[in-house]
C-alpha cells in the first residue's frame, strides 16, 4: 500500500510547519488502515514493545505500562491503548513514513497507533515535536489549545504532562484518513466518538544542547593546542585584576573563529544517534541478496568534496559516486547486493559498515 498525503508541500512548510496546526479532510482519500484494533492489542502483548494503556477516573489520570495480557483489555469505561514505533513491526506501517516524502528522512522519528473506546483519550496535552494524526477506524474529536513551554503549568502526575489548564480554540471531528497537522508546543486533546484507531507520524528535532556539544567536541579534536588567546595592541590596564569590556569582546571574536567550521559530521552525527537492535559487523560481504535499511533507523548523508554518510552517530566517508546506493537506502527501498557491489570498489565497505551498526538490513534473495 502506497499512501501519500495529499496536500501542497510548499504552501504548506511556508505557512504551517512548525507555525500553527492544520485540518486536512480526506488527506489520504480512500485510507486503508496499515492495522486494526486486533493487530494493535496482540502486539502490545509482546515483550520490547513501548505500549502504554491511559484513562481517567473523575479528574485524575492513570497509566499503566505494558506489555499486557488479554484480560487487561477487558476493562469498562473510557480507555485509550497507545504504542510507539509500529513501523518497526509492521511493513504496512512502516508504508506510512512514506507519506511525506518533501520531509527529509533523518528528521521522522516513528509511527504510533492508538485504539480509544468510546470517549476514550491521553488527555490535553503538547508535544515538543510535529506530528500528523491520521484518523483510522471511526471518528475522533479533536481540540487544539494555545502554545506551550516548559512553564506551562501541568498536572500533577509523573508520567503523562498533562496540561492543568487547557485552553480550547478550536474543534475537529476526523473521520477515516482525515488528517490534523500539529506543530511543535500546540495544545490538543482528542475523544474518541465510539471506538476509534489512528496513526501518528511524529518527526523529531535535536536538542540544541546536544548540537552544541556535538559541535564543540568536533572543534576541540581539531584546535591546535598552541592556539591561544591573543591580545596585540591591547590598551594599558587602569585597574589591576580587571577583565575589561575590551577583554571580554577580544575573547568572543577569537572564540567565534575558532568555532567556524564547514564540517558537517556534528548535525549527522546527532540526527542518527539513538538505540538500534545489536548488530554485528559481518566478517565478508555474500555476493548476492538485499539490502533494506532497518525499520526505524535513521540514516543520512552531505554531499561535499566526498559522501559522507551519517548513520548510529557515526559518520563514513565515502565516494560521490556511492550518493545513488545511499538516496535509495534512505528512501526505505530494497537494492540488490549484486547491484550495489558493481557501483563502484568501496561499496562494500561502505555496505559492510552499515550493516554494523545495525541502519541496513541483510535478506537472502
Amino acid at each position: 500500500m502506497n499512501y501519500e498525503l495529499a496536500l501542497d508541500a510548499e504552501a504548506f512548510l511556508a505557512r504551517h510547519w512548525q507555525r500553527e496546526h492544520l485540518f486536512i479532510p480526506a488527506g489520504f482519500a480512500g485510507f486503508e488502515p496499515p492495522a486494526d484494533a486486533n493487530e494493535l492489542a496482540g502486539l502490545a502483548m509482546e515483550d520490547g514493545v513501548d505500549a502504554r494503556i491511559v484513562y481517567a477516573h473523575g479528574d485524575h489520570w492513570h497509566q499503566e505500562r505494558g506489555p499486557f495480557t488479554a484480560q487487561q483489555f477487558e476493562r469498562d469505561g473510557a480507555w485509550s491503548l497507545l504504542v510507539q514505533s509500529v513501523d518497526h513491526y509492521w511493513d504496512e506501517a512502516a508504508q506510512l513514513r512514506r507519506a511525506l516524502p518533501w520531509l527529509p528522512e533523518w528528521r521522522l522519528d516513528d509511527v504510533m497507533m492508538s485504539y480509544a473506546s468510546d470517549g476514550g483519550s491521553a488527555g490535553p496535552h503538547y508535544d515538543n515535536y510535529d506530528v500528523f494524526i491520521i484518523q483510522g477506524e471511526g471518528q475522533r474529536r479533536w481540540e487544539i489549545g494555545q502554545f506551550c513551554d516548559a512553564s506551562t503549568a501541568l498536572m500533577e502526575h509523573s508520567e503523562l504532562r498533562l496540561l492543568a489548564d487547557f485552553q480550547c480554540r478550536a474543534v475537529y471531528k476526523l473521520n477515516p484518513g482525515d488528517v490534523l497537522y500539529i506543530p511543535p508546543g500546540c495544545a490538543h486533546s482528542g475523544v474518541s466518538i465510539g471506538d476509534s484507531t489512528s496513526f501518528s507520524i511524529g518527526f523529531r528535532a535535536p536538542r540544541m544542547s546536544d548540537l552544541l556539544a556535538r559541535w564543540v567536541d568536533h572543534r576541540l579534536e581539531a584546535l591546535d593546542d598552541d592556539w591561544l588567546l591573543r591580545d596585540p595592541g591591547r590598551e594599558p590596564a587602569v585597574r589591576t585584576g580587571e577583565i575589561t569590556d575590551r577583554d571580554l569582546e577580544r575573547a568572543r571574536f577569537q572564540l567565534k573563529a575558532a568555532l567556524e567550521s564547514d564540517d558537517p559530521r556534528w548535525l549527522g552525527e546527532v540526527v542518527t544517534s539513538g538505540a538500534l537492535s545489536d548488530a554485528v559487523t559481518p566478517r565478508s560481504l555474500p555476493r548476492k541478496g538485499m539490502l533494506q535499511k532497518s525499520p526505524g533507523a535513521p540514516l543520512a548523508w552531505h554531499h561535499g568534496d566526498a559522501l559522507l554518510v551519517f548513520a548510529a552517530g557515526e559518520t563514513h566517508r565515502c565516494p560521490v559516486e556511492l550518493g545513488e546506493l545511499v538516496q535509495t537506502l534512505c528512501a526505505d527501498e530494497p537494492i540488490l547486493l549484486e547491484e550495489a557491489l558493481q557501483l563502484h570498489d568501496q561499496a562494500g565497505d561502505l555496505l559492510t559498515w552499515l550493516i554494523g551498526t545495525g541502519s541496513v538490513e541483510y535478506h537472502e534473495h
